[in-house]
């Protein structure tokens, strides 16, 4: 199998995720991210846990899926390809409703309830709506990272994770609202950051 063969293989994985526009460094970026997350986690579980082995297969598929999402989320490529023409605010929002990680970490971890996975869960799709419907877009970004923050302040508090899992409501947050839910301003979601360009210029 000849080199463009093996790229158009790898490629078909990482464009649904990446985007099509990745550049080697970001294609570098998003997976050396989800690896070493995932890596980290096994080496946790395996050395300071009890876990079983499908807590421990979640716990490691989690890591790989958020903290590569929390690099890949913040990549030109990614946004844009997330954010592309087409996309309706509809998917955007189903994007965040198939997150549905806390109520996986409920049902597997005993120090976790459903009454603290529906919290985090519903302030997530909370957060993340306000900024894709209610914000205009030269906002947006301002917006998420406020709401990331109190976001941060509750997932270290009321919603804190058990041992080995303290990072997820943190990422969780930061993946899809401070990440996910902003578009990149070149994407021309912004136009209103174009006429402050031009004006800047003029």
């Amino acid at each position: 199998m000849g080199s463009a063969e093996r790229r158009a293989w790898y490629r078909q994985i990482s464009d649904p995720l990446i985007g099509p526009e990745a550049t080697t460094a970001e294609l570098m970026l998003g997976w050396g991210a989800a690896i070493l997350a995932a890596v980290v986690q096994l080496a946790w579980a395996l050395r300071f846990s009890d876990w079983s082995p499908l807590q421990t297969a979640v716990a490691v598929l989690f890591a790989f899926d958020i903290g590569g999402g929390v690099v890949v989320n913040a990549t030109r490529s990614g946004s844009r390809y997330w954010h592309r023409d087409g996309v309706t605010q509809a998917k955007e929002i189903a994007f965040f409703a198939v997150h549905v990680h806390p109520f996986v970490v409920a049902w597997l971890w005993p120090g976790f309830s459903m009454m603290q996975a529906a919290g985090l869960y519903a302030s997530m799709l909370a957060f993340a709506v306000v900024v894709v419907v209610a914000t205009p877009g030269y906002l947006k970004r301002p917006v998420a990272l406020g709401l990331t923050a109190v976001g941060l302040a509750l997932a270290a508090t009321a919603f804190r994770a058990p041992a080995g899992l303290v990072w997820l409501p943190l990422l969780y947050y930061l993946k899809l609202v401070a990440g996910h839910a902003v578009p990149d301003a070149s994407t021309g979601c912004c136009p209103s950051n174009k006429r402050l360009e031009l004006t800047a210029r003029g």
